[in-house]
């Protein structure tokens, strides 16, 4: 099929939009994201001996091999070339390409070169996954892509290069995110299973069988490693810890595509025109009987499709003994899924065109929508780090966070749909070397910075809702006889009185307010920084 220069023009300003969308504004905010960066700048700081008596009081770098590693690594890495936010937006821009570029390879794959359905894929770059900041997650999605690819080349013609190439991709994956190496292994599994009926078909069933056995042995020497490694990483967070269910209300919100989302909630129309498009030209590929009948040699991706239907729908949203989100997660695989079956088994080409059309056309809605929100919350971000003029390097500061959508000038929520601004004190730690204690991460267990145990601020300052509840608490006095930790400056972003019909943040208050003096507060009063009194910081 020729290749119609349009398609180009179109995937160019598919990315260009896309990478607009992360360098556009000052800041590209999402939930977990600075806690990311900051994270990295610790361990830069570590491989660098930079201020390592500051940081190890209070923080260890575990090198156990543990997944989610992934997007604490690559930043680390590219602070050594760069400082700050370009550090993130860089590895965003990784990620945009990488993604975008592994999806298109795999649909030219499968698709026979039809070249109009590859405009699906910017439909699935920005998911609520990314806004949220699951960095290791989202590049898992992207990486995903090329351990399929090379693991379909690799069948087609065995060599020790192809080999090599894919026990790389299958490496990245799983220090990524443990789901998409899952859902990888299990789509490389069902792959030979369909390439090895069609062998069997077009040559004996000997053939077939031969070709499956070959295969799977190969498959599992690249994965043992792994294998091991996930047995003892499942067993050391507790087990699966699993309850089977059907959740009925998600195929509802399969057909919204609910979690590509990525702010507000006026996001949902143009993410439901996306979801119902997609399922309606599912279902129109099995009008026809002998499409659920004939076996096509990618049919690896049904049945792979199949297996993540199931724990989508099935799953509880927290496994290892704690909220992971699964329906988020697997419901951009699903759909993901979806989009490479249409690729391959869509009869109507000029219906499959059409619905690529209707899915561009509301990913550029869907990008001026987000753009409008992205620019305000990057000036409220900006506001929230104009505190950081008045905090000193090597202090101990606590963020009281009272809204995580965030608030814009007037006192406006800027994302009802996602808590962007939950961790947004944390870029303050990637400009200077600060201990900021709602670093969720280095308490996970699963990433390389951990806190010192007798330290953590979620085992000795924490109490009630916690110090990222809303409103949040916490035992300052308590934590300095505890740990033996001062905390030098409190900031607090988006406080009104309205919370102190809280009895435990009215109890806190009484303790800041005591032991604290206000040293700043921005012009729209949306950020407070109190420093301790009798303090010789600044």
């Amino acid at each position: 099929m020729k290749h119609p220069k349009v398609i180009d023009l179109l995937l160019i300003a598919g990315l260009a939009l896309c990478l607009a969308s992360v360098w556009a504004p000052t800041y590209f905010l999402t939930g977990d994201g600075p806690c990311h960066l900051y994270n990295a700048r610790i361990l830069h700081d570590f491989w660098s001996n930079k201020d390592t008596a500051f940081y190890s009081r209070f923080y260890n770098v575990v090198y156990q091999p543990n997944p989610n590693w992934f997007s604490t690594f690559a930043m680390a890495l590219l602070l050594f070339i760069v400082n700050g936010i370009i550090a993130e937006k860089l590895f965003l821009t990784f990620y945009i390409i990488f993604y975008l570029s592994g999806f298109c390879l795999l649909l030219k794959k499968v698709s026979n070169n039809n070249f109009w359905w590859l405009l699906v894929i910017f439909s699935f770059v920005f998911t609520h996954a990314l806004t949220k900041g699951f960095y290791n997650f989202s590049f898992g999605i992207a990486i995903y892509f090329w351990v399929v690819s090379s693991w379909l080349r690799y069948l087609d013609n065995r060599n020790i290069a192809r080999a090599f190439l894919f026990f790389i991709f299958i490496f990245l994956a799983f220090f990524a995110h443990l789901l998409a190496f899952v859902f990888a292994v299990f789509t490389c599994v069902a792959l030979i299973g369909s390439y090895s009926i069609v062998a069997g078909a077009e040559g004996n069933k000997h053939d077939g069988r031969r070709f499956f056995l070959k295969n799977l042995v190969a498959l599992i020497l690249f994965i043992v490693p792994f294998l091991a490694i996930m047995a003892w990483f499942t067993n050391k967070e507790g087990g699966m810890q699993l309850s089977f269910r059907p959740h009925f209300y998600r195929v509802v919100e399969l057909a919204q595509f609910k979690h590509i989302v990525n702010f507000n909630h006026y996001e949902l129309t143009w993410t439901t025109i996306i979801g119902c498009t997609l399922l309606l030209l599912f279902v129109l590929c099995f009008v026809r009987l002998n499409g659920l009948l004939k076996v096509n040699k990618f049919d690896g991706f049904l049945w792979a499709l199949l297996f993540v239907g199931a724990i989508y729908l099935c799953f509880p949203d927290n496994i290892l003994g704690r909220q992971m989100d699964m329906s988020l997660r697997t419901q951009v695989f699903a759909h993901i899924l979806v989009a490479i079956v249409i690729a391959y088994k869509m009869p109507l080409e000029k219906l499959k065109m059409a619905g690529a059309m209707v899915l561009f056309v509301c990913f550029i809605v869907l990008s001026g929508l987000r753009f409008s929100t992205q620019r305000s919350a990057s000036d409220a971000e900006s506001e929230l780090l104009t505190a950081g003029k008045y905090i000193k390097p090597y202090s101990v500061v606590l963020p009281l966070n009272f809204s995580p959508g965030g608030s814009d000038k007037n006192g406006k929520e800027i994302a009802d749909w996602n808590a962007s601004f939950r961790h947004a004190t944390q870029y303050l730690g990637a400009e200077k070397p600060l201990i900021i204690l709602d670093n969720y991460e280095a308490n996970a267990g699963y990433f390389p910075i951990q806190w010192v145990s007798g330290i953590n601020p979620y085992h000795y300052l924490s109490a009630g809702n916690g110090i990222e509840g809303i409103p949040p608490f916490a035992r300052i006095d308590q934590y300095k006889q505890q740990a033996g930790v001062v905390v030098d400056y409190i900031i607090m972003s988006g406080y009104n009185a309205s919370f102190l019909v809280d009895a435990n943040f009215k109890t806190l208050y009484a303790e800041v307010t005591a032991m604290y003096h206000i040293v700043y507060a921005s012009q729209s009063g949306q950020i407070i920084v109190y420093k301790k009194n009798g303090s010789n910081t600044l």
